[in-house]
């Protein structure tokens, strides 16, 4: 083992990206607590002694209203900062038919004047551009045309809030302060990216071998022609990876048509569209930073759900500028993020907080009001998809399925490469398809920016498909539920990219609970009671099923858990806490292998991986397999070296590296202690159990976890694992010496602690335990797309005034398989939050495209509506939660599914009550009343 120095060299290639020193600062709730903690205070005691936690960890902070959100800190409440707080406000363009032609700086109120004034020229004397992910352009020049709605101009920095304040007042809304010129034609560019998933099964079926499936031949792409997607035509079935692709899709398309024509295949053919959906997460994206000129450090307060590629871009933007050389290091703090659903990740944002910082003579914050961000926010894309199902007649089987998608990615490309795709590969949902031919081209559009927002493509995919299915159901004359039982997917089937998912499924079972629902049984009886004392409104019961990918491909968790020498455990993770939980379900996964729940939590840990000493290169999504085995070699590379906060990725993702490193602390630090304190060579770990606290084993004293970690402590045995683990839709595997013994383990990077006493993590006190082998899953799985899946479905029962077009639910029953819950309230709790969200796509929220929408800066939520209390049947609502098949039962990542399968069964609800079919969301009271009274205006 090495020791972690602090020597040059070392800290040279850990901790600095393109020369700029990189810190992470403990999170900002943690800092406050350290500041004001009472050494005698009682300890916060969220476990309780039930099964589950009495409340989750940062519970108390959040109901009594202590500083915990990023947004809630200013200058005054950062250790070391200057204490004056300066202000920020940028200009947008509400246009984009004409050229930007300047500012009337006249329109500033006199006494309201910002001390600097930061534009494109600014950015450019100084060297100043955006990382390559988030395109150019990041203040529009004079004389260019605007990329999009909402295009930012300038910067204005103020020296007192009441400057900013009047100011903002006088500006934002102020259509004469930006200048425009001529008339331009519309900024384009190609897709962002194109996508195509052409399958056709072989003989053995849905197990065996398919004639063609991305997994077994591989991807192509178009061309591109004045700005659309062209593919390639010419078919060749010993050809190329594309010639062979288009002679199946061919064939595929002409199958389909010969089989409709002779009555054996009936389809179901139409256009779905999503609208463009606001996140509404509940704190708007904040910054607040620091430029330190005479200690050359840039200080920043992030709200972010990936701090961590934060910090290495904008290391580059900066080191790339003439601030290199004044900025030599880069310490961001990260509060936690009050509600994220994905538009905090990746997010434009904090460039602008952290450009505008380096103008600034103090520290300056950039705080979104809900104007702002409406018009400069994350948003839903919205997808136009035309698809076509056929269904064998006589056996009701699905036989294929076609798709063409449009996914309106915005002004600038963000994760819209991945969400097209992401779509594309979720289409099929719950079904097996013997073969399909999915089109799905993300392009550019004059919108606000749309990113990875909760659903990440699916939930606009798969509740077409559901919507599908239903219609097949009605034209055919079958049972919705049985047409469903038919075509559900099996274990160890192939889905539409000939990939098998690495998870048990249990859609049937699923399918068969709902069959046996009273809602579903007297669904007719309970139309014609209701409809008869309500003469006034229709009846109406729907039903969808979904299932959700989670993780990401490159998957990357880190994981640090140690006790001191009273046996007080504590974990530090790198992911963040967004309201989900995060905090207090991984601290309960010590409880079974360690004897007690983690004390504290450490959320958004960056700094403490140094010790691992681990570094990466290529993408993971893009580099090939020889990069790959080269790299391989050496034992400190990793294909990445940490990841976001987003799709699904705690339960599954961060709970393997949390468990397998808490498992190497047992094995390591308490087993061998145990062993001293009863003297005995071996114990069978079989043997050995938990209770109160205590370590037992038949014939021996209880170890209480105090003493073993005094033991291990007084020993030099391990007292802290530090862990890193890989995923490519499958674990890598390292080899690693430990106790004098190799060992093969789902991680590749470990570093040891013995003795220490800093309450969280740190890497000086860790040591790097070089791996001596590792086998990392093929880079061909990236054309798995997705393998790891959680289904949900709803059962609704709705009511439609006749009138008004106004939708009540009366009754809603979801059902969800999520593996192992950690904590069982964590997940009703997400299962309430997605529900209300799914209704609010499906009826209520909208922002018009283009001019009238949200990049013209008038939107707020006098406009916007969202679900209610009263919309979302509060007291109605019944949660299924399957009991897992085993203990070895995964957790799965259900934040996102939960969302998903209201939204197809409330469009089936309404059919159901009123003979009205829908394929776009969302349904509105005004789109309904206009359908059921065509003749009223």
């Amino acid at each position: 083992m090495e020791g972690f120095r602090q020597d040059r060299r070392n800290f040279v290639k850990l901790c600095t990206v393109a020369g700029i020193t990189i810190f992470a600062a403990p999170a900002l709730w943690q800092l406050g607590r350290a500041g004001q903690a009472d050494k005698n205070a009682e300890p916060l005691r969220w476990r309780g002694e039930g099964a589950d936690p009495a409340f989750r960890i940062d519970g108390l902070a959040k109901v009594t209203g202590d500083k915990i959100f990023g947004r809630d800190f200013r200058a005054v409440d950062m250790p070391g900062w200057l204490k004056q707080q300066h202000y920020a406000f940028i200009l947008r363009c509400n246009r984009v038919e004409r050229q930007f032609a300047g500012i009337d700086w006249a329109q500033l109120p006199e006494g309201a004047e910002p001390y600097a004034r930061v534009t494109a020229q600014t950015l450019a004397e100084n060297g100043i551009e955006l990382p390559a992910f988030y395109g150019d352009a990041m203040l529009l020049a004079e004389g260019k045309s605007p990329h999009y709605y909402g295009h930012a101009v300038a910067i204005l920095l103020f020296d007192d809030f009441d400057k900013y304040a009047t100011a903002k007042q006088a500006l934002q809304f102020n259509d004469a302060v930006i200048q425009y010129g001529e008339k331009a034609p519309a900024y384009r560019r190609d897709p962002y990216a194109s996508w195509r998933i052409i399958r056709q099964q072989g003989e053995g079926g849905p197990t065996g071998e398919d004639l063609y499936s991305p997994l077994h031949d591989g991807l192509f792409f178009p061309q591109y022609r004045d700005r659309k997607a062209e593919w390639p035509t010419h078919a060749d079935q010993a050809g190329s990876v594309s010639e062979r692709g288009i002679y199946y899709a061919d064939r595929i398309r002409q199958r389909i048509e010969r089989e409709a024509a002779d009555g054996n295949w009936h389809l179901v053919e139409g256009d779905y569209s999503t609208q463009i959906v606001e996140p509404m997460m509940m704190e708007p994206e904040a910054s607040n930073g620091w430029f330190d000129s005479d200690g050359k450090t840039l200080h920043l307060v992030l709200t972010s759900q990936s701090p961590q590629d934060f910090q290495e871009m904008a290391a580059h933007m900066i080191a790339g500028s003439r601030f290199a050389g004044r900025v030599e290091n880069l310490v961001v703090h990260s509060g936690f993020v009050g509600g994220g659903f994905g538009a905090k990740d990746h997010s434009i944002f904090p460039y602008y907080g952290a450009v505008a910082a380096l103008f600034a003579t103090a520290p300056l914050r950039l705080a979104n009001n809900r104007f702002e961000q409406f018009q400069a926010g994350l948003k839903r894309h919205p997808f136009k998809m035309h698809n076509t199902l056929a269904v064998d007649r006589k056996s009701g089987k699905f036989q294929a399925l076609l798709a063409d998608m449009q996914v309106d990615g915005g002004g600038r490309q963000n994760f819209s490469p991945s969400v097209a795709m992401v779509g594309a590969s979720a289409i099929q949902g719950i079904y097996y398809f013997p073969r399909n031919d999915i089109i799905s081209v993300a392009r550019q559009s004059m919108n606000v920016d749309s990113g990875s927002m909760r659903g990440y493509g699916t939930l606009q995919t798969m509740n077409a498909t559901e919507m599908m299915v239903n219609r097949a159901a009605h034209e055919l004359g079958l049972d919705p539920i049985e047409l469903r039982l038919r075509n559900a997917f099996e274990t160890g089937w192939r889905n539409t990219q000939g990939a098998i998912p690495r998870v048990g499924v249990r859609y049937r079972e699923m399918l068969e609970r709902a069959r046996a629902h009273p809602i579903w049984q007297e669904r007719a009886e309970r139309k014609r009671i209701f409809e008869q004392q309500h003469p006034d409104r229709f009846f109406g019961t729907g039903y969808a099923i979904v299932t959700k990918d989670y993780g990401t491909g490159g998957a990357a968790p880190s994981a640090a858990v140690q006790f001191d020498r009273e046996g007080r455990l504590s974990l530090g993770i790198g992911f963040m806490e967004m309201g989900t939980g995060t905090q207090t379900s991984q601290a309960m996964l010590l409880e079974d292998i360690l004897g007690a729940p983690a004390a504290e939590c450490h959320v958004a840990e960056m700094d403490a991986w140094q010790a691992m000493r681990q570094f990466q290169t290529e993408s993971p999504y893009t580099m090939s397999q020889a990069h790959q085995d080269k790299m391989a070699a050496d034992p400190l590379w990793t294909p990445v070296v940490a990841m976001a906060s987003s799709a699904s990725m705690s339960a599954y993702f961060q709970s393997h590296v949390t468990l397998q490193a808490a498992q190497i602390l047992f094995e390591q630090g308490l087993l061998p202690a145990a062993r001293q304190l009863w003297q005995l060579q071996q114990v069978d770990p079989q043997k050995l159990q938990w209770r109160n606290g205590a370590l037992e084993m038949a014939g021996q004293p209880s170890l209480p976890l105090a003493r073993l970690a005094a033991e291990a402590h007084r020993s030099g045995l391990v007292t802290g694992v530090m862990a890193h683990a890989f995923n490519r839709w499958d674990w890598a595997e390292g080899t690693f010496e430990l106790g004098g013994d190799k060992q093969v383990l789902m991680i590749d990077g470990l570093a040891l602690r013995r003795g220490g006493t800093a309450e969280r993590p740190r890497a000086k006190e860790y040591q790097l335990v070089k791996r001596s082998a590792v086998h990392y899953p093929p880079t061909d799985l990236n054309n798995a797309m997705v393998t790891y899946y959680a289904p949900c479905a709803a059962l609704v029962e709705v009511a439609v005034h006749k009138g008004t077009g106004a939708v009540e639910i009366l009754g809603l029953q979801n059902y969800l398989e999520c593996g192992r819950p950690i904590v069982r309230q964590l997940v009703e709790g997400q299962i309430e939050g997605g529900v209300a969200m799914g209704i609010g796509h499906a009826l209520y929220e909208y922002l018009p495209a283009l001019a009238a929408g949200a990049g013209n800066g008038t939107w707020n939520l006098n406009r916007y509506q969202v679900a209610l209390a009263g919309d979302v049947c509060v007291w109605k609502q019944q949660h299924e939660i399957l009991a897992p098949e085993s203990d070895g039962d995964p957790h799965k990542g259900i934040a996102e599914v939960v969302m998903i399968p209201i939204v197809a069964a409330l469009v089936e609800a309404i059919f159901q009550a009123t003979g009205k079919r829908f394929n776009d969301t969302p349904i509105s009271p005004e789109t309904l009343r206009r359908a059921l009274n065509p003749e009223v205006l």
